[in-house]
């Protein structure tokens, strides 16, 4: 079993930043095309990625909001998550083999809500450019029933 991570909304401070690396291997890949059926030409088909000016089949965007999922709920800020909202820009295509590190600043504490608002960035090894930013709308839950 997999533990996550546990930060209070209390020790939670404006400006902090926390980050986590992903790989797009090919158990990432599959698992998506197996789970959603996607299959666009520009996601399986090389030559039509490439046809299409790509340098090979696009990854999924989808597979960037399981990695953020991942990352909230189990990296910051962990287990008292829940995300009420996404707002993510893809700004670059991403290929199969790339690994991406995902980054959260915090933006802002709503006290009284118990949310904060994250500042996200998924940057390529590859190409060491911002390929998808958004801002995450997330609530801690409070844990005294536990």
């Amino acid at each position: 079993m997999l533990f996550s991570r546990d930060h209070r909304f209390q020790d939670i401070e404006e400006g902090a930043e926390y980050s986590h690396s992903y790989t797009i291997d090919e158990a990432v890949y599959d698992a998506l095309l197996s789970i959603f059926q996607d299959q666009s030409p520009i996601h399986i088909d090389d030559t039509y990625a490439r046809a299409a000016g790509f340098v090979s089949c696009v990854m999924h965007g989808a597979i960037f909001n399981g990695f953020l999922s991942h990352f909230v709920g189990m990296y910051f800020p962990g287990r008292r998550s829940l995300i009420l909202s996404v707002n993510m820009n893809y700004h670059l295509p991403s290929y199969l083999g790339d690994t991406v590190t995902l980054t959260a600043r915090v933006r802002q504490k709503a006290e009284t809500a118990q949310v904060v608002v994250l500042d996200v960035k998924f940057i390529s090894q590859l190409s060491n450019k911002v390929v998808v930013s958004g801002k995450v709308q997330v609530s801690l839950r409070d844990e005294q029933f536990c």
